[in-house]
């Protein structure tokens, strides 16, 4: 199923009401635009809309004109085969069935590769083989601080939880390792090394780790494929294991940041931990108050 992504001031956007005369006007270029791109979020085009499919949900020549080449040059919310704009930077067009791109539809929406990047890598996480698999490698240990994990802990900071060492790519357990909470949150959207921490080797490779005991994964084999999942295919050991997926082609800019992308649960800041509150400064002085009126209280 397709989703679409738009910001609540889409209809109020400064390049709309400067082409529109009129509020009718202004529903009917809202209407067009998300339109068009529903059917780029069905179709996966990236933006880019065929002609015949522009034609038939923009009716006027005249709005037409206006999409495509408002007055007083500003800002066109259609491009044409061909235009200018530093939302096509670096894009190159299709050969066939891409006539005209709406401007800025990777500005919140992902683009194809990501999406089957994070389709894959969601099957991956709902993989309960590829799970137990990972978790008898790394002797439930995270890959990032060594501390032993709780599965059970859904909230702190030492829950247990899977990461994808980097994340534009689905590759199975060689992408996949145990992490807590807070080293996950950490980390966030970004490699290891950006993150400027360290993988470490896998506890059941160390020869100071002993291993683990509970269970013998080396004799199992991997489930039928699965068609709700991403695709699989048998590698030389004949059982079946996951097809790399990724990285997207497109490189993100900061003016067009991945959809997907999240630093921390706590906001931007990659040093928040597992999204546990901090105390902020209003905090502290409250404490510091209260502690003071406590120590020189009756």
């Amino acid at each position: 199923m397709a989703w679409l992504r738009e910001t609540d001031g889409f209809d109020e956007d400064p390049a709309i009401l400067g082409i529109c005369r009129t509020e009718s006007e202004v529903n009917q270029v809202v209407g067009i635009l998300t339109r068009l791109k529903l059917y780029c979020a069905r179709q996966f085009t990236d933006g880019f809309v065929p002609e015949i499919k522009v034609k038939a949900i923009v009716r006027s020549r005249r709005m037409l004109e206006l999409l495509t080449g408002p007055p007083s040059g500003g800002r066109a919310l259609l491009h044409r085969r061909g235009d200018a704009c530093d939302c096509l930077k670096d894009r190159s067009w299709p050969a066939t069935g891409a006539d005209y791109f709406v401007h800025h539809y990777l500005l919140s929406n992902p683009s194809k590769d990501e999406y089957d990047v994070q389709r894959a890598k969601q099957a991956e996480l709902r993989d309960r083989q590829l799970q137990a698999e990972v978790r008898h490698r790394d002797l439930n240990r995270c890959r990032y601080c060594s501390i032993k994990v709780v599965w059970a802990d859904r909230r702190s900071a030492a829950g247990g939880v899977f990461d994808h060492v980097d994340p534009n790519l689905a590759a199975g357990a060689s992408n996949l390792v145990v992490a807590c909470r807070g080293c996950n949150s950490r980390k966030g959207h970004r490699t290891p090394a950006a993150a400027s921490m360290t993988l470490l080797p896998a506890p059941s490779t160390r020869p100071d780790q002993p291993a683990d005991p509970e269970r013998d994964l080396t004799r199992t084999t991997w489930s039928a494929a699965d068609p709700t999942t991403h695709a699989r295919a048998r590698d030389g050991t004949g059982r079946v294991a996951p097809v790399q997926v990724g990285p997207p082609r497109l490189a993100r800019t900061s003016a067009h940041p991945n959809p997907y992308h999240r630093d921390s649960i706590n906001g931007q800041d990659p040093t928040d931990h597992a999204g546990l509150p901090t105390v902020s400064d209003v905090d502290n002085a409250y404490l510091d108050q209260f502690r003071e009126e406590f120590n020189n209280g009756p």
